[in-house]
């Protein structure tokens, strides 16, 4: 959806297309979302998924550099480890190596291939994890202090941590809209999980 005065319009709407979607009053909308958001973070437990999925994305926001180096790493050892079974297959399972010259090669090949392992579990284990405090959200009065006192870009910002999308369904034209009943709020989850929030 896109802004449109004070309203929130279907982006195809917008696009001159027919939209089944919604429109809704910004203010209604922002409110609500705005409301949730500042109740919800306090409300968390230390270990809850939304937590742990709002300080993951945020550390990754903060040293975007560490966590390129850290994947690029992880990748590297997973395709070595995949070399590595490859080889073990070439030699138990499809029996590539036999006697004792290709045994000898096989020994090589499968130690230097394990050495490069190590080598790049070292490498990733020397890189440093970001760390960041996410203690303040957890605190309600801190928490919106600082909404209060942000930028709109902040607020956003923010709200992108903990927040994957919004959904406004549609409404009665000329009724006012009750967040609760329209106003659907996809909250942020780990990468690589399925677990609803």
């Amino acid at each position: 959806m896109h802004r449109v005065g004070g309203s929130y319009q279907c982006m195809a709407r917008r696009a001159g297309n027919q939209c089944i979607g919604a429109s809704a009053l910004a203010e209604a909308v922002d409110q609500y979302v705005t409301e949730q958001f500042l109740t919800k973070l306090p409300a968390l437990e230390s270990d809850d998924p939304l937590l742990v999925a709002i300080a993951d994305r945020w550390v990754h926001r903060v040293d975007p550099e560490t966590f390129a180096k850290r994947d690029a790493l992880t990748a590297e050892i997973l395709d070595e480890e995949a070399r590595l079974a490859d080889l073990e297959d070439a030699r138990y399972v499809r029996g590539e190596f036999s006697g004792a010259a290709a045994v000898e090669r096989y020994n090589r090949l499968s130690e230097r291939l394990r050495g490069r392992i190590d080598g790049l579990r070292g490498e990733l284990h020397r890189l440093p994890m970001p760390f960041v405090d996410v203690s303040p959200m957890l605190d309600g009065v801190t928490l919106r202090e600082a909404w209060t006192d942000a930028t709109n870009e902040d607020r956003r910002e923010r709200l992108s941590l903990a927040i994957d999308r919004v959904e406004v369904s549609k409404g009665v034209r000329g009724q006012r809209i009750i967040p609760e009943q329209r106003i659907q709020i996809h909250w942020a989850e780990l990468a690589g999980t399925d677990t609803p929030t």
